[in-house]
């Protein structure tokens, strides 16, 4: 069973790592897909310190720093002091980051569509199903990461 499960999740990661490949790359975004991450993350959880953003995304301080100064030249994202901790920063998302969010996801959707047009009822069913699988192995992800 333990083999099946490890298995598994080599695939999961690996066939999304593909599946996000197909993200357009005549789009005019002008971020790499690492900064697109980390407007995705600050949407998702909003405003978040520098430092968490790192732990999160897995990479050092300095490399989300450099991203965060891209994002905030573009106008993506701004800081914002943390008010537990007037040391630090928050960074949080700028309407227009909301907006290039926005755009970038429906570029995607409108790149798959084509290819998922192609699927059978069933096939389209087993891939809504499974990304709401994958939803709720993220929910547990991320219980396990809060506690």
């Amino acid at each position: 069973m333990d083999d099946d499960l490890h298995a598994l999740g080599e695939d999961l990661i690996t066939t999304a790592a593909r599946v996000v490949r197909w993200v357009p790359k005549d789009n005019n975004f002008n971020i790499s897909l690492a900064a697109a991450r980390l407007l995705a993350r600050l949407h998702d959880n909003g405003p978040t310190r520098i430092s968490d953003l790192a732990l999160a995304e897995k990479c050092s301080q300095p490399t989300i720093t450099n991203h965060v100064k891209r994002l905030e030249a573009a106008r993506l994202v701004e800081r914002a002091p943390d008010p537990r901790d007037a040391r630090a920063w928050m960074i949080k998302l700028t309407k227009k980051g909301y907006q290039q969010l926005a755009l970038m996801r429906t570029s995607i959707g409108v790149t798959l569509q084509p290819y998922l047009a192609t699927m059978s009822k069933r096939d389209l069913k087993a891939l809504r199903d499974g990304v709401e699988a994958m939803r709720r192995l993220m929910a547990v992800q991320m219980e396990t990461q809060d506690s």
